[in-house]
């Protein structure tokens, strides 16, 4: 090779030993030696194309570096030999609360997590990462070490979010490198170095490459990629396309799949979905012509339960009232105050959150009627008129036994006065006969009879004009006007009637 012809007499070998001790986390460390080189500042060329992709120009032998990564795709660093203990290179997890200073200037304590790439007594790098102060090449530096390697992928993205530190090389490693690109970009490095820095290339290398990966092969096959493609490509087109992308494809006896060998540059295609994406790209999604998916369509079925809640729905909207949506916890007053609502026994008790938003909202709700009374007190001082607002939800309870209770309820309040009608008196505000009628319209649509009782257990309640629902002997609601000390706390127009 190109590199071959320019080594020097010397050989590497006594001048630099690497070890690698955790072979699980380094896949390859490769460390090559240049000496008498001459650190200053790069051509303009170089300057030129590292300030164009937002890279500072450092000096020359730091600026090729940066120059192979964009270039290659693979991170390098060079360390200052004459500042390595004994010339040696360690990969190795970090002692616990071992002091180590980046290039820029941050001082860490590593934890035992911590990947680094040592000397005989100190870290040098943050592996993957970032370099040390202890090593940088420097203006006075001669002899250099030029590291290029492959590390675990997990390890780098975590020890970059850990210790702060986000550069170009963990931004590569974190996406995973070509192993076999290791030495390639290594070689074309070396090679600008001696061009850019002279020096002489010591001969070969130290590379520790414990072990080399197995080619890799998926599996593809041809009806599939028309199954998912939705277009009739012939097994030829297909070998022609991955071909093009430097894969070998081995064809089956029948010619119905292919071995495919996956090349090293290529570390993210793992599946046959991935060879199906590559195959599109390559034929052109334009001409994937769009297709309607052959399926049945199963018509949608309410259940009894959703049937009612509809129908509900379109008869409270059709006589004039919005459906409201509110949060389902409320403040410890209010659920305390309307816990009687429909609770199913005095014993019941209020289910507090542990871990509440804000402590408005630290209970579940035992009644919707809370949360109407906050929609009226937000849409009367928006200037609006009369109310009538409904809500299907959810409310919470805990037993007697300690168990909880969920129940269905539907709750509607109307407040205010009439709206503009030449059937109702002007200036008048809704009663307990206009929410009646309501409540009338929506048992009538449910087939429904309901009886009636004076309010017994709702404080909050007017007594007087207020009465419990019954359907057959079993309480499921009440209706009627809220308590004037209610209307007083919250601010509400005189006359406020609600059923739930």
């Amino acid at each position: 090779t190109e590199l071959e012809k320019v080594w020097g007499a010397e050989s590497v070998e006594g001048e630099l030993t690497v070890e690698n001790c955790e072979p699980e986390l380094c896949f390859r460390y490769s460390g090559m030696v240049v000496e008498n080189v001459k650190p200053g500042p790069s051509p303009k060329w170089l300057v030129d194309r590292l300030t164009a992709i937002g890279l500072r120009p450092i000096n020359n032998i730091v600026d090729i570096t940066n120059f192979v990564l964009m270039e290659y795709g693979q991170p390098l660093h060079t360390f200052d030999r004459d500042l390595l203990g004994d010339s040696r290179i360690v990969v190795r997890r970090a002692a616990k609360n071992e002091a180590f200073t980046s290039l820029d200037g941050t001082e860490l304590k590593l934890g035992e997590d911590a990947l680094v790439i040592a000397d005989a007594s100190k870290p040098v790098a943050l592996a993957g990462i970032m370099g040390g102060a202890n090593s940088q090449v420097t203006e006075s530096t001669r002899h250099i070490v030029l590291e290029s390697a492959s590390f675990d992928s997990a390890t780098v993205r975590k020890g970059s979010k850990k210790y702060g530190l986000r550069s170009d090389s963990s931004i590569r490693f974190e996406r995973e490198v070509d192993i076999e690109g290791v030495i390639k970009a290594q070689a074309r490095a070396a090679l600008l170095i001696q061009e850019l820095a002279g020096g002489t290339i010591r001969k070969g290398r130290v590379d520790a490459y414990p072990s080399p990966l197995p080619g890799k092969k998926v599996s593809l096959r041809v009806a599939r990629v028309n199954q998912v493609l939705g277009c009739p490509l012939s097994s030829g087109q297909i070998e022609d396309y991955l071909s093009r992308l430097g894969m070998k494809a081995s064809k089956s006896e029948e010619g119905e799949a292919f071995s495919v060998g996956i090349p090293t540059f290529r570390p993210v295609l793992a599946r046959e979905i991935d060879l199906i994406e590559e195959v599109a790209r390559l034929h052109g999604f334009d001409q994937i012509e769009v297709t309607s998916p052959s399926a049945r369509i199963s018509p949608v079925r309410f259940t009894q339960k959703q049937s009612a809640v509809r129908c509900v729905k379109d008869t409270l909207s059709h006589i004039g009232f919005s459906e409201v949506l509110t949060y389902s916890f409320i403040d410890a007053g209010s659920a305390a105050q309307f816990q009687s609502a429909l609770s199913s026994s005095p014993e019941a008790n209020i289910i507090s959150l542990s871990n509440p938003i804000s402590s408005d909202m630290g209970i579940m709700r035992p009644s919707l009627v809370p949360g109407l009374i906050q929609s009226v007190i937000r849409n009367l001082s928006k200037g609006q008129k009369q109310v009538k607002i409904f809500e299907f939800g959810n409310i919470f309870m805990r037993g007697k036994q300690g168990g909880r209770e969920e129940k269905t309820v539907l709750v509607a309040l109307a407040t205010g006065i009439y709206e503009n009608n030449v059937w109702k008196q002007t200036g008048k505000s809704y009663d307990y006969f206009d929410l009646r009628g309501v409540l009338d319209s929506v048992t009538g649509q449910m087939k429904l009879k309901l009886a009636e009782r004076p309010v017994v257990s709702q404080p909050y309640m007017l007594p007087g004009k207020s009465v419990e629902l019954l359907a057959g002997d079993q309480v499921c609601g009440y209706f009627g006007e809220l308590s004037p000390g209610v209307v007083r706390q919250y601010e509400l127009p005189r006359h406020c009637v609600v059923f739930e």
